[in-house]
């Protein structure tokens, strides 16, 4: 036998599945959040680092901290290496990856890198899409993308980085496979 403090327990554990599946509620707690949804783009492209070496014309990155320890440990650059569709450095630049780079090893070369891809030419102009990770001793390997701008807001993924073998000693290229989620920006219009 159903005692009353029974029938009313059962009545409050009961009472928000009914209020739902009636939508009482929908007009009282309606969600505020407008929701985008999110977008998935791949792009391929290449990295063209002209490394700061004696004899290497154009170079774009400099060493701003020197280091006497093994294998470099501390040494800092700074970047501005170029972003291109094909393996050549002339060939139809879309942007750059400015940033920095770290020797963080201290028992193997380490360097970890912190930069902004910014696209400079056709649909992604304007936008950036922020990068970190290692790069070390392997030909190949893969970066964080932590965030971006324009298009590529609220942006998270991976680029897989691989050496090309169409690297020479004067531009070290890297082979990019950029997997980036982001969510448009909202237009937000004003009444007049």
């Amino acid at each position: 036998m159903a005692t009353p403090s029974h029938s009313l327990i059962f009545l409050f554990l009961c009472l928000p599945a009914v209020l739902v599946k009636a939508n009482i509620l929908g007009d009282i707690y309606p969600c505020p959040c407008k929701c985008s949804q999110e977008n998935e783009t791949s792009l391929h492209m290449y990295l063209h680092q002209f490394p700061a070496l004696p004899g290497v014309p154009n170079r774009n990155e400099y060493g701003v901290i020197n280091s006497t320890e093994p294998i470099g440990f501390g040494q800092m650059y700074v970047h501005d290496w170029l972003l291109t569709t094909g393996t050549s450095a002339n060939e139809n630049v879309v942007g750059r990856l400015q940033g920095f780079h770290l020797q963080a090893g201290q028992t193997t070369t380490s360097w970890y890198m912190a930069h902004t891809m910014v696209f400079s030419d056709g649909s992604f102009a304007g936008s950036t899409i922020e990068v970190s990770g290692l790069l070390g001793v392997k030909p190949n390997g893969q970066w964080s993308i932590t965030g971006g701008t324009g298009i590529f807001a609220s942006a998270h993924g991976t680029i897989k980085f691989t050496n090309s073998q169409s690297s020479t000693a004067t531009d070290d290229i890297r082979e990019l496979d950029i997997h980036v989620f982001h969510t448009p920006e909202a237009v937000v219009s004003t009444p007049h």
